[in-house]
């Protein structure tokens, strides 16, 4: 039976983010994965279950330790695409960058298109797809919330929140991880840093708390999901994802307050094109039984495939499954901290093991000189660079 191990990363309150930069970098590579997906209220749940109660997770916004530019993408549309506020704070995209990936069809600005069939109205609320990229494996979708007047200074919440893919919401064929939540307008600065996406320095309430800006000037929030299959060798290329909100409140230490009922049911076709290059490496990994053999890099994602002689431990053993850390550029610079969650699997020979990651950044995979894996051990990270050539 083939084991899967979920390590997105877990809720974390936004005060820590700043206080505790690195150890959320670190938290969010080595998180231990289960057999079962926890919902933060605790209890568990298989893989994507039927509801999901969801939580602030910021450590995925401000992980990086570098904002990358890609200076070699040259391309650029006669139209210019603009993705949402919430996947540009999300994968920090350079204009060109994005320009690049709607062009290729690898991203979907929905809000250029007439869609209007798709938005979903419930009440006051009205949730419509905004911008949707496919990478092989891994999907970042966002939806434009509007007509939810927050509080000021409150946390917006969805209750609940069910992807999947198909028809059928309870089938384990469509069972797909995921991480969400509503964008609060902080990244990471070229230093690492939390910043507001305009540059700007993050201020604080008379209580200590991080002022977020989950709204734009016209009111409107983002939501932003990050979905991921469940089994390493499927695909979500041209598959139909079904994404179901339920409720709407607000959260303040793990501890949702309902404001209003409702249910914004969508469906998005999502596009079959892929970016993703193969790249054979063929490199033992030192002290562990792992060789890697190969790597299928996205401008947004990694998958890595690993033979394997020998067992594989526990993910908190360095004999582990090597974990996907970040990326040197061939122009010496380094990104070690850009993964965004993931997964790691054994096939059922436990001959072969795979990781696939989501990044938080957009990268021109030609500038992509070695990628960085760890082995985990109870208390710290070894970071190992594994050169790439083509």
């Amino acid at each position: 039976m083939t084991e899967f191990k979920n390590i997105f990363s877990e809720s974390v309150e936004i005060p820590e983010i700043v206080v505790k930069k690195a150890d959320d970098a670190f938290a969010k590579i080595k998180m231990e994965g289960t057999d079962v997906m926890k919902d933060t209220t605790g209890s568990e749940n298989m893989k994507n279950n039927k509801k999901r109660r969801l939580f602030k997770n910021q450590a995925a916004a401000i992980a990086g330790i570098c904002l990358f530019a890609a200076g070699s993408i040259t391309a650029v549309a006669a139209v210019r695409h603009v993705w949402s506020r919430g996947m540009q704070g999300n994968l920090q995209a350079t204009d060109e960058q994005q320009q690049v990936l709607t062009e290729q069809g690898v991203a979907t600005v929905y809000s250029e298109e007439d869609y209007g069939n798709l938005a979903v109205t419930d009440g006051n609320v009205t949730v419509t797809p905004d911008t949707v990229i496919v990478a092989d494996q891994i999907a970042y979708l966002s939806f434009a919330v509007k007509g939810y007047e927050l509080e000021e200074g409150a946390e917006p919440c969805f209750e609940y929140v069910d992807v999947y893919l198909g028809d059928d919401p309870d089938s384990e064929d469509g069972w797909l991880n995921m991480s969400a939540s509503f964008y609060d307008g902080v990244v990471s600065d070229e230093n690492g840093l939390a910043v507001y996406d305009d540059g700007t320095m993050l201020q604080s309430d008379e209580n200590g708390r991080i002022i977020s800006h989950y709204t734009d000037e016209e009111g409107t929030l983002q939501f932003v999901i990050t979905a991921m299959v469940s089994d390493y060798d499927q695909s979500l290329l041209g598959k139909t994802i079904h994404v179901n909100f339920e409720n709407l409140g607000t959260v303040y230490k793990a501890e949702y307050t309902g404001v209003m009922e409702g249910t914004w049911d969508l469906a998005l076709d999502l596009s079959d094109v892929s970016a993703t290059t193969n790249i054979s490496v063929s490199q033992k990994i030192e002290d562990t039984p792992m060789t890697l053999d190969s790597i299928d890099i996205s401008p947004v994602s990694i998958k890595i495939n690993y033979s394997v002689e020998g067992e594989v431990k526990s993910e908190n053993d360095n004999n582990g499954v090597p974990v996907f850390c970040g990326v040197v550029l061939k122009d010496g610079t380094r990104l070690p901290f850009m993964s965004n969650g993931g997964m790691s699997a054994t096939d059922e020979t436990g001959s072969k093991a795979y990781v696939i990651s989501a990044f938080d950044r957009v990268i021109d995979v030609e500038q992509v000189a070695s990628i960085l894996v760890g082995t985990l051990s109870e208390a710290d990270i070894d970071m190992i660079e594994i050169p790439i050539t083509r």
